[in-house]
Protein backbone atom coordinates (compact mmCIF):
# COMPACT_ATOMS: atom_id res chain seq x y z
CA UNK A 1 0.00 0.00 0.00
CA UNK A 2 1.51 3.38 -0.94
CA UNK A 3 2.61 5.44 1.75
CA UNK A 4 0.62 9.03 2.25
CA UNK A 5 2.29 12.50 2.51
CA UNK A 6 -0.12 15.28 3.72
CA UNK A 7 -0.12 18.81 2.69
CA UNK A 8 -1.44 21.37 5.19
CA UNK A 9 -3.28 25.10 5.39
CA UNK A 10 -5.38 26.79 7.59
CA UNK A 11 -7.60 29.75 7.58
CA UNK A 12 -9.18 31.96 10.52
CA UNK A 13 -10.68 35.22 11.09
CA UNK A 14 -12.81 37.12 13.49
CA UNK A 15 -15.54 37.97 11.18
CA UNK A 16 -18.46 39.81 11.81
CA UNK A 17 -18.95 38.62 15.63
CA UNK A 18 -21.25 40.82 17.51
CA UNK A 19 -19.18 40.47 21.04
CA UNK A 20 -15.92 41.78 18.94
CA UNK A 21 -13.93 39.28 19.83
CA UNK A 22 -12.12 36.63 18.34
CA UNK A 23 -12.82 33.05 19.92
CA UNK A 24 -11.61 30.59 17.90
CA UNK A 25 -7.82 29.09 18.51
CA UNK A 26 -6.28 26.27 16.57
CA UNK A 27 -2.93 24.24 16.71
CA UNK A 28 -1.74 23.69 13.26
CA UNK A 29 1.46 21.45 13.06
CA UNK A 30 3.42 22.62 15.84
CA UNK A 31 1.91 25.64 17.22
CA UNK A 32 -0.95 27.10 18.29
CA UNK A 33 -2.55 30.39 17.48
CA UNK A 34 -5.66 32.61 18.04
CA UNK A 35 -5.63 35.49 15.11
CA UNK A 36 -7.75 38.40 14.40
CA UNK A 37 -7.49 37.27 10.36
CA UNK A 38 -4.91 34.87 8.80
CA UNK A 39 -3.77 32.29 6.35
CA UNK A 40 -0.69 29.96 7.27
CA UNK A 41 1.91 29.24 4.84
CA UNK A 42 1.69 25.67 3.28
CA UNK A 43 3.23 22.74 4.91
CA UNK A 44 3.95 19.50 4.14
CA UNK A 45 4.26 16.86 6.98
CA UNK A 46 5.58 13.13 5.76
CA UNK A 47 5.03 10.68 8.91
CA UNK A 48 2.90 11.93 11.50
CA UNK A 49 1.16 15.24 12.07
CA UNK A 50 -1.73 16.56 14.53
CA UNK A 51 -4.19 19.56 13.69
CA UNK A 52 -6.94 21.11 15.71
CA UNK A 53 -9.36 23.65 16.41
CA UNK A 54 -11.19 25.38 19.58
CA UNK A 55 -14.39 27.47 19.10
CA UNK A 56 -14.82 29.68 21.94
CA UNK A 57 -18.93 29.37 23.45
CA UNK A 58 -19.83 33.37 22.46
CA UNK A 59 -22.12 32.95 25.97
CA UNK A 60 -19.13 34.12 27.56
CA UNK A 61 -16.60 37.10 27.18
CA UNK A 62 -13.63 35.21 28.60
CA UNK A 63 -14.33 31.76 26.26
CA UNK A 64 -11.35 32.82 24.14
CA UNK A 65 -9.51 31.77 27.16
CA UNK A 66 -10.98 28.27 27.15
CA UNK A 67 -10.33 27.74 23.55
CA UNK A 68 -6.62 28.74 23.76
CA UNK A 69 -5.77 26.92 26.72
CA UNK A 70 -7.02 23.70 24.66
CA UNK A 71 -4.85 24.68 22.03
CA UNK A 72 -1.87 25.08 24.15
CA UNK A 73 -2.87 21.27 26.04
CA UNK A 74 -2.94 20.26 22.41
CA UNK A 75 1.19 21.44 21.71
CA UNK A 76 1.79 19.78 24.94
CA UNK A 77 0.39 16.46 24.45
CA UNK A 78 1.77 16.30 20.94
CA UNK A 79 5.08 17.42 21.56
CA UNK A 80 4.99 14.95 24.73
CA UNK A 81 4.51 11.87 21.99
CA UNK A 82 6.85 13.22 19.45
CA UNK A 83 9.50 13.02 22.42
CA UNK A 84 8.03 9.77 23.25
CA UNK A 85 6.42 8.03 20.27
CA UNK A 86 6.09 4.27 22.01
CA UNK A 87 3.63 6.22 24.84
CA UNK A 88 0.57 3.88 24.80
CA UNK A 89 -2.35 7.24 25.51
CA UNK A 90 -1.85 9.70 22.14
CA UNK A 91 -3.96 13.09 22.65
CA UNK A 92 -5.56 12.39 25.99
CA UNK A 93 -9.04 14.37 25.79
CA UNK A 94 -9.12 13.75 30.02
CA UNK A 95 -5.94 16.18 29.72
CA UNK A 96 -7.42 18.67 27.84
CA UNK A 97 -10.64 18.72 29.80
CA UNK A 98 -8.72 18.93 33.14
CA UNK A 99 -6.27 21.98 32.30
CA UNK A 100 -9.19 24.08 30.92
CA UNK A 101 -11.53 23.27 33.48
CA UNK A 102 -8.78 24.49 36.30
CA UNK A 103 -8.17 27.40 34.70
CA UNK A 104 -8.38 30.71 37.47
CA UNK A 105 -11.75 31.02 38.65
CA UNK A 106 -12.39 34.90 37.02
CA UNK A 107 -12.58 32.47 33.71
CA UNK A 108 -15.76 30.51 35.37
CA UNK A 109 -18.14 29.10 33.09
CA UNK A 110 -16.04 29.96 29.84
CA UNK A 111 -16.54 26.74 27.26
CA UNK A 112 -15.01 25.62 24.53
CA UNK A 113 -15.58 22.92 21.69
CA UNK A 114 -12.77 20.92 20.18
CA UNK A 115 -12.12 19.02 16.73
CA UNK A 116 -9.02 17.13 16.62
CA UNK A 117 -7.29 14.66 13.98
CA UNK A 118 -3.71 13.47 13.89
CA UNK A 119 -1.94 10.44 12.78
CA UNK A 120 0.68 8.92 14.67
CA UNK A 121 3.93 7.72 13.58
CA UNK A 122 4.07 4.36 11.56
CA UNK A 123 4.98 1.03 13.39
CA UNK A 124 6.52 -2.06 12.01
CA UNK A 125 6.47 -0.46 8.35
CA UNK A 126 2.79 -0.37 8.57
CA UNK A 127 1.84 2.77 5.87
CA UNK A 128 0.16 5.82 7.19
CA UNK A 129 -3.45 5.21 5.96
CA UNK A 130 -5.75 6.45 8.67
CA UNK A 131 -5.66 9.19 10.89
CA UNK A 132 -7.69 9.19 14.09
CA UNK A 133 -10.19 11.89 14.84
CA UNK A 134 -11.65 13.50 18.58
CA UNK A 135 -14.02 15.50 18.92
CA UNK A 136 -16.67 17.86 21.57
CA UNK A 137 -19.12 19.73 20.87
CA UNK A 138 -19.87 21.24 17.44
CA UNK A 139 -16.37 21.77 15.95
CA UNK A 140 -16.73 19.19 12.72
CA UNK A 141 -14.55 17.34 10.50
CA UNK A 142 -15.58 16.68 6.92
CA UNK A 143 -14.23 14.37 4.04
CA UNK A 144 -13.72 14.61 0.69
CA UNK A 145 -13.18 11.31 -1.38
CA UNK A 146 -11.09 11.87 -4.56
CA UNK A 147 -12.92 8.65 -5.74
CA UNK A 148 -16.66 9.95 -5.41
CA UNK A 149 -15.25 13.86 -5.34
CA UNK A 150 -18.08 14.99 -2.69
CA UNK A 151 -17.78 16.47 0.52
CA UNK A 152 -19.38 14.56 3.74
CA UNK A 153 -19.66 15.82 7.59
CA UNK A 154 -18.47 12.57 9.83
CA UNK A 155 -18.64 14.34 12.92
CA UNK A 156 -22.03 14.42 15.35
CA UNK A 157 -22.60 17.56 16.76
CA UNK A 158 -22.93 17.02 20.97
CA UNK A 159 -26.17 19.21 20.89
CA UNK A 160 -29.59 18.86 22.45
CA UNK A 161 -30.87 18.09 18.65
CA UNK A 162 -28.92 14.93 18.23
CA UNK A 163 -29.52 13.76 21.88
CA UNK A 164 -33.34 13.61 20.91
CA UNK A 165 -32.53 11.26 17.63
CA UNK A 166 -30.41 9.16 19.74
CA UNK A 167 -33.49 9.50 22.01
CA UNK A 168 -36.20 8.34 19.58
CA UNK A 169 -33.59 5.81 18.08
CA UNK A 170 -33.48 4.22 21.16
CA UNK A 171 -37.13 4.71 21.64
CA UNK A 172 -37.33 2.61 18.58
CA UNK A 173 -35.08 0.52 19.31
CA UNK A 174 -32.45 1.10 16.95
CA UNK A 175 -29.50 2.79 16.17
CA UNK A 176 -29.49 6.01 14.32
CA UNK A 177 -28.49 6.78 11.07
CA UNK A 178 -25.77 9.10 10.57
CA UNK A 179 -27.85 11.09 8.40
CA UNK A 180 -30.50 12.16 10.76
CA UNK A 181 -27.91 13.64 12.14
CA UNK A 182 -26.76 17.73 12.50
CA UNK A 183 -30.09 18.69 10.41
CA UNK A 184 -30.54 22.23 9.71
CA UNK A 185 -33.37 24.79 9.85
CA UNK A 186 -34.11 24.51 13.04
CA UNK A 187 -35.41 26.37 16.29
CA UNK A 188 -32.08 27.70 17.82
CA UNK A 189 -32.92 26.06 20.95
CA UNK A 190 -31.94 22.70 19.36
CA UNK A 191 -28.46 23.33 18.76
CA UNK A 192 -27.94 23.99 22.72
CA UNK A 193 -24.57 22.03 23.29
CA UNK A 194 -24.38 18.79 25.93
CA UNK A 195 -20.92 18.75 25.76
CA UNK A 196 -18.14 20.98 25.58
CA UNK A 197 -14.80 21.78 27.97
CA UNK A 198 -15.69 24.30 30.91
CA UNK A 199 -13.90 26.43 32.96
CA UNK A 200 -15.61 24.99 36.49
CA UNK A 201 -12.65 23.71 38.87
CA UNK A 202 -15.28 21.31 40.75
CA UNK A 203 -15.30 18.31 38.92
CA UNK A 204 -18.31 16.57 40.46
CA UNK A 205 -19.98 19.45 39.05
CA UNK A 206 -18.44 19.60 35.60
CA UNK A 207 -17.77 16.02 34.73
CA UNK A 208 -15.64 15.01 31.82
CA UNK A 209 -17.60 15.97 28.73
CA UNK A 210 -18.45 12.99 25.93
CA UNK A 211 -16.29 13.13 23.40
CA UNK A 212 -16.50 10.94 20.24
CA UNK A 213 -13.48 8.87 18.86
CA UNK A 214 -12.82 7.53 15.61
CA UNK A 215 -10.50 5.64 12.93
CA UNK A 216 -10.53 7.22 9.28
CA UNK A 217 -8.89 5.60 6.31
CA UNK A 218 -7.35 7.92 4.35
CA UNK A 219 -6.88 6.97 0.57
CA UNK A 220 -4.20 8.86 -2.38
CA UNK A 221 -5.81 12.55 -2.59
CA UNK A 222 -8.59 12.35 -0.05
CA UNK A 223 -9.09 15.20 1.84
CA UNK A 224 -10.23 16.63 5.25
CA UNK A 225 -11.42 20.23 6.57
CA UNK A 226 -11.46 20.73 10.38
CA UNK A 227 -13.73 23.56 11.07
CA UNK A 228 -15.88 25.40 13.41
CA UNK A 229 -19.77 26.12 13.32
CA UNK A 230 -18.78 29.98 11.94
CA UNK A 231 -17.83 27.29 8.89
CA UNK A 232 -19.99 24.91 8.53
CA UNK A 233 -23.11 26.71 9.59
CA UNK A 234 -23.10 29.65 6.93
CA UNK A 235 -21.94 27.45 4.17
CA UNK A 236 -22.78 23.90 3.64
CA UNK A 237 -19.79 21.57 2.25
CA UNK A 238 -22.05 21.03 -0.94
CA UNK A 239 -21.19 24.39 -1.48
CA UNK A 240 -17.79 23.88 -1.14
CA UNK A 241 -15.28 23.38 -4.15
CA UNK A 242 -13.91 20.09 -4.44
CA UNK A 243 -10.15 19.18 -4.48
CA UNK A 244 -7.64 17.69 -6.53
CA UNK A 245 -3.50 17.15 -6.68
CA UNK A 246 -3.35 20.69 -8.32
CA UNK A 247 -5.98 22.75 -6.01
CA UNK A 248 -4.42 25.98 -4.18
CA UNK A 249 -4.86 25.03 -0.57
CA UNK A 250 -4.26 28.66 0.65
CA UNK A 251 -6.54 29.85 -2.98
CA UNK A 252 -9.04 26.88 -1.44
CA UNK A 253 -9.34 28.98 1.63
CA UNK A 254 -9.50 32.12 0.63
CA UNK A 255 -12.62 31.13 -1.81
CA UNK A 256 -14.30 29.60 1.20
CA UNK A 257 -13.77 32.74 3.22
CA UNK A 258 -15.25 34.75 0.27
CA UNK A 259 -18.18 32.02 0.32
CA UNK A 260 -18.75 32.70 4.16
CA UNK A 261 -19.07 36.79 3.69
CA UNK A 262 -21.29 36.60 1.07
CA UNK A 263 -23.80 34.19 2.70
CA UNK A 264 -27.17 34.80 4.84
CA UNK A 265 -25.23 35.13 7.51
CA UNK A 266 -22.65 37.54 6.46
CA UNK A 267 -19.76 36.12 8.74
CA UNK A 268 -21.55 37.10 12.20
CA UNK A 269 -19.37 34.29 13.70
CA UNK A 270 -15.78 33.41 14.03
CA UNK A 271 -14.17 31.02 11.56
CA UNK A 272 -11.70 28.73 11.09
CA UNK A 273 -10.78 25.80 8.58
CA UNK A 274 -7.86 23.47 8.53
CA UNK A 275 -7.22 21.75 5.29
CA UNK A 276 -5.12 18.69 4.62
CA UNK A 277 -4.75 16.95 1.59
CA UNK A 278 -3.38 13.36 1.41
CA UNK A 279 -1.10 12.39 -1.23
CA UNK A 280 1.20 9.45 -2.46
CA UNK A 281 4.57 10.06 -2.22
Amino acid sequence: MTRLSTTICAMTFQGNASNGLQQDAFFFVDDYYQEALGITPIRHCDGAFCVAVSDGVSQSDFSQVASLKAMKTVKQLWQTYLDNPNQSAVMDISKIYEKVATLPKRFYGASATLALVYRAFAKNNHTHSSVVIKHIGDSRVYHFSAITKTWRCITRDHNLLNQLVDEQAAAENRQANFSEYNQTGMASPMYALTDCLTVDSDLNCNPMPHYDSQLLEIKHNDCLVVCTDGVHDLVLCDEWQGIDKHTDLQAWLKQLRKQIYASKGRAYDNATAILVRFESQ
